[in-house]
């Protein structure tokens, strides 16, 4: 995925490859996605730990409103058909931040790839900004 963003000319970090081994990754990561040169955040929810990471980022007001959060269609808070605490906690981003993406399933709805919708909103955010559109 950071390959084909780099292609395109976006810069990627992914946390496990570029922070540093010897610093905590919550601490790397916080203070690298709270700098003003950090304009997304992909959090795709594969796991309790990437749960756990929707948690924490969601409450920093610095980093939420650059985190785009993709879920598997069954747990998006308008969409699919599982409620829990952490799909209410998906319908509490979606309120404030507008970013919860159905991604990863294919079948009679167009929901995209996760990594096809990172690529797809990755560019738009980069050619709105280019246009002085933000």
């Amino acid at each position: 995925m950071a390959a084909t963003l780099r292609r395109i000319r976006i810069t990627a970090l992914v946390p496990e490859d570029d922070f540093p081994p010897d610093i905590g990754p919550s601490v790397a990561e916080e203070a690298v996605l709270s700098d003003i040169d950090t304009h997304l955040v992909f959090l795709r929810i594969e796991s309790w730990g990437s749960a756990m990471e929707f948690g924490q980022l969601r409450a920093n007001p610095v980093v939420a409103p650059k985190l785009r959060v993709l879920v598997p269609p069954a747990f998006h808070p308008v969409y699919g058909a599982r409620r829990s605490y952490l799909t209410d906690a998906y319908l509490t981003h979606l309120a404030l931040h507008g970013h919860v993406y159905a991604a990863g399933a294919t079948g009679r709805l167009r929901i995209p790839k996760p990594d096809d919708l990172i690529i797809l909103l990755s560019e738009r955010y980069r050619q709105a900004l280019a246009m002085g559109i933000k």
